[in-house]
């Protein structure tokens, strides 16, 4: 489909704005991946392999996150252009490296669910970029894709610019899943971009209430 709409309506580079294709290669040689050593548990940059100390003195309620690559330049951009400049097509794009960074994890996934928005942000973009992101994984790897089984009950405000303390406070107790669907199941929860950390483990908590026997979280892009 995205072939046909390239055929139409030449892209251009999601990273830096340069026509002939929707990520070019020097985007991508730009790109600030995340490699080890990292913690075990929220995949952030360490100096040696283990749990981190945040993770040790506050585990989080997903069992283990990992995200692709630094949210900056390039990849920043094109992040941007999914979320606000409607660009679509980017979403089958950025979801092939977290293709591969589910295969390498060697994660046992039952389900893929999205990270949702609330319902005003939804009628005023039109789309969910984290869905863009879920589906491609989910047919790729030929597991259950659940868009709706987590959902968001209330709107919250920005994260942008918020303390720690103030984005956890801002999404507690603001998600709900079904139980019927996700009890006993291993979810991969998918997102954008993590920066704290507090949606996806608002989400977390979410499914955990709904029996949800494992949480595995993988983001396109991380705050550094």
């Amino acid at each position: 489909m995205w072939a046909g709409v390239d055929w139409l309506l030449p892209p251009r580079c999601g990273g830096c704005g340069e026509p002939g294709a929707r990520w070019c290669l020097k985007c991508q040689s730009e790109v600030v991946k995340i490699t080890p050593p990292i913690c075990e548990v929220c995949g952030s940059s360490q100096r040696s392999e283990g749990i981190c100390p945040r993770c040790t003195a506050m585990p989080p309620l997903y069992t283990a996150l990992r995200s692709w690559a630094g949210f900056s330049g390039p990849l920043r951009n094109a992040i941007h252009r999914l979320k606000y400049d409607r660009d679509m097509a980017l979403g089958e794009t950025l979801a092939r490296p977290l293709i591969d960074c589910l295969t390498d994890t060697h994660w046992q996934v039952d389900l893929v669910v999205p990270v949702p928005i609330g319902p005003s942000r939804r009628n005023e973009r039109g789309y969910n970029q984290a869905a863009l992101l879920a589906r491609p994984i989910a047919l790729y790897h030929g597991l259950a894709y659940r868009p709706r089984v987590l959902r968001k009950k209330r709107d919250t405000h920005s994260q942008v610019g918020l303390t720690i303390e103030q984005r956890r406070a801002n999404v507690r107790d603001a998600f709900i899943a079904e139980e019927k669907d996700v009890r006993e199941t291993h979810v991969l929860l998918v997102d954008d971009v993590s920066t704290s950390g507090a949606t996806l483990n608002a989400c977390a908590q979410a499914l955990v209430e709904a029996g949800a026997k494992n949480i595995y979280c993988l983001t396109l892009a991380r705050a550094l």
